[in-house]
């Protein structure tokens, strides 16, 4: 019997970084630490009879130097696939008596450029790499990369934004994934110490079958002394994708204050 595989940082479980839209240091030479805590549960049938429920607490740790940053995430997952095998679009591929499977994902390294302006608006790109951390039933084994380049233009409060990524999957001897590109267009709308965001994403299913197509929407505010929120959810548009998720995050931040500009980390 084959495992079950968490494929980390699809569309819909791309480990969630609990501050999806932080504030940039105020000084170009200004350094900054963050830890946050994450969770999220998502339920959906993916075009199968059993319905598949995944739960997953993510700890994460940032560090930001001048303009650049890097963050690092862990997760912990449950997921509960029913009876049967079931395919899922690029997330999770229950093995062939599904069931009940639980403990460490696989760590995630992503580095995120400073912004440059241009004649259309400001461009960033993002690296992402996935770490085989995971125990055997929820990792592939093997190292991912993806990176992306998101282009922005802020309007008033609002800051409309696409971004395009691809991603290459390492495969293991229990299954081969398909590497692909992924879609993101949004707008997110800063109110005061409140940010609100809200996008439509698209990915290549990994797996075959219908790519996933999801709404998805975040809040995210600071309260005080560094200390941040977010709440954030998707809908899924179609069988790729999970039916719905919901999570929420809590952050903390070390180190030079932040200037009263937000800008969006890519999940």
């Amino acid at each position: 019997m084959r495992p079950a595989f968490f494929v980390g940082c699809s569309m819909n479980h791309r480990l969630l970084f609990a501050s999806a839209l932080v504030g940039m240091p105020s000084s170009a030479a200004a350094q900054e630490i963050g830890m946050s805590l994450g969770g999220s549960f998502s339920s959906g049938r993916y075009g199968g009879t059993e319905r598949v429920n995944l739960s997953t607490v993510v700890l994460g740790v940032s560090a930001t130097y001048g303009r650049w940053r890097v963050d690092g995430t862990l997760p912990y997952v449950v997921l509960d696939s029913g009876r049967s095998a079931i395919e899922v679009g690029g997330i999770v591929v229950p093995g062939e008596a599904g069931g009940r499977t639980e403990g460490v994902g696989d760590a995630v390294l992503r580095l995120t450029s400073p912004t440059y302006s241009s004649g259309l608006g400001d461009v960033t790109w993002n690296g992402q790499v996935k770490l085989p951390t995971g125990a055997e039933a929820l990792s592939t084994g093997k190292l991912d990369f993806s990176g992306d380049v998101e282009l922005s233009h802020d309007v008033g409060a609002a800051s409309p934004f696409v971004s395009v990524g691809y991603r290459t999957y390492g495969d293991s001897r229990f299954l081969e994934l398909e590497d692909g590109f992924s879609l993101s267009a949004g707008t997110g709308i800063t109110l005061g110490k409140t940010t609100l965001l809200a996008s439509y994403d698209w990915a290549q299913s990994a797996v075959g079958g219908a790519d996933p197509q999801e709404i998805f929407g975040l809040a995210a505010g600071e309260i005080n002394q560094g200390w941040g929120w977010s709440i954030y959810g998707s809908k899924g548009l179609n069988s790729g994708a999970a039916d719905f998720m919901l999570g929420a995050g809590l952050n903390r931040s070390f180190g030079a204050p932040r200037s009263a500009r937000t800008r969006r980390i890519p999940r």
